[in-house]
């Protein structure tokens, strides 16, 4: 019984964690000081922490955030009161302190933006300054941020060492945000979709879907729209994430992947994909040049409104993945999804041999996708032997749980086909 309710514990705070995670730090930061950002987080890491060790032996609150809130302030002002900055005024703040569910949403939203726009205005390098908001803003890990920026996990944890100073020195020069007018919108997006395609496909040893990351991301989405309601960029990229967003009751089951082609379409949520395509009629209405996101919306669009994976008008889509390459000539996701939509239509013999000549272009990060993929078109190929082969080989690149459940699956298959 013990062991239920811990583990329930851990799913609360773990889903609290991703929900409140950013706007606390943004709050207190705003409240405290940008440079008191190290702090900050210190504080908050440990309101959770205490979260967890307390409401285990207790009752959970009715407002958690509230509560989370409340012990983050403390421990914050704490650590302020030791490093004897500042005294006075901090004294007055923690007198003067309003309980948390007496500030209105809008309050903890607009920090949480302000924040992000404040790590964009910094004096980083456009990598850089993603690393630092997934780490500082969204909660991620450094295998996380990794994972998403096709990097290595060193050189994250070295660039958030680095940005600690940087970020002190900067917020004693700059603390003007007119949300209103935010000029940082690419970076602002390019943060929203790094965060859902986490969510969308977690780099955790046991993840599949991450919905809190992926509902933070379409919160933040929305949370812009407010600001900018006809902007082509941000209504493209909702409404892509409310595409992805309506399949996934039928994405998975039993810790494994269903593919596109296998899944039950009538689990697929149609509120969601009426909100994609009110977003994407928005974008169409005010979109000049093709941007990425439109793209990527128009593609999901399009297998949402499918009828079938046979009926699926494959070659149209092709066609969009191809001016996708043009915009991101070396991407290997978007060359092989763009490969695989070829597959429905034409002669696998024919697309193998610019599968092979990808080879070269792999990277640690990619392998496995890759692997898989030419695994994929030799069983179509019913070249089983080296279908067995490349998806063995694409063990080796994973530890994620559910991939490994999905590919054992594919080889237990062809063992079984083999065997009659």
């Amino acid at each position: 019984m013990k062991n239920n309710i811990d583990e329930n514990i851990k799913t609360l705070t773990n889903h609290l964690f991703r929900e409140h995670y950013g706007k606390m730090v943004s709050y207190l930061s705003q409240k405290y000081g940008y440079h008191k950002i190290e702090d900050t987080l210190d504080a908050v890491q440990e309101s959770f922490e205490t979260a967890l060790n307390t409401w285990r032996f207790g009752e959970v609150p009715e407002n958690p955030f509230a509560w989370l809130y409340r012990v983050a302030n403390n421990k914050l002002l704490n650590k302020i009161r030791q490093s004897n900055i500042a005294q006075t005024h901090f004294n007055y703040l923690a007198s003067t302190e309003k309980d948390c569910d007496e500030y209105s949403e809008k309050e903890v939203e607009d920090s949480l933006l302000k924040l992000l726009i404040y790590f964009s205005r910094a004096s980083f390098s456009e990598r850089n300054k993603l690393i630092i908001s997934l780490y500082f803003l969204c909660g991620f890990n450094y295998s996380e941020i990794a994972n998403a920026l096709i990097i290595k996990t060193e050189t994250v944890k070295k660039v958030v060492l680095r940005s600690k100073e940087t970020i002190k020195e900067f917020s004693e020069i700059y603390d003007d945000f007119q949300i209103q007018t935010i000029e940082e919108l690419s970076h602002l997006l390019k943060i929203i979709y790094l965060l859902y395609n986490e969510g969308y496909k977690s780099s955790q040893r046991a993840g599949t879907i991450n919905l809190d990351l992926c509902f933070e991301a379409i919160r933040l989405g929305k949370l812009l729209h407010q600001y900018h309601p006809e902007n082509p960029e941000i209504n493209s990229l909702l409404a892509g994430m409310f595409f992805n967003s309506s399949r996934f009751p039928a994405r998975t089951e039993d810790d494994t992947w269903i593919s596109l082609e296998n899944q039950n379409r009538t689990l697929w949520n149609n509120d969601l994909i009426k909100e994609g395509f009110y977003y994407l009629e928005i974008a169409k209405q005010h979109q000049q040049t093709l941007g990425k996101y439109y793209l990527e919306a128009l593609i999901s669009s399009m297998h949402c409104s499918s009828e079938s994976y046979e009926k699926t008008d494959w070659k149209t889509i092709v066609y969009l993945y191809k001016q996708l390459e043009k915009m991101e000539p070396y991407s290997i996701s978007v060359k092989l999804n763009r490969i695989i939509a070829e597959s429905n239509f034409k002669s696998l013999h024919d697309l193998l041999p610019e599968l092979i000549t990808m080879e070269n272009m792999m990277n640690e990060e990619t392998e496995f996708i890759y692997l898989s993929t030419k695994a994929h078109f030799y069983a179509k190929m019913e070249e089983w032997n080296l279908a067995i082969h490349n998806y063995e080989l694409s063990l080796n690149c994973t530890k994620n749980k559910t991939d490994i459940n999905f590919i054992s699956g594919k080889i237990n298959l062809i063992k079984k086909k083999l065997e009659n």
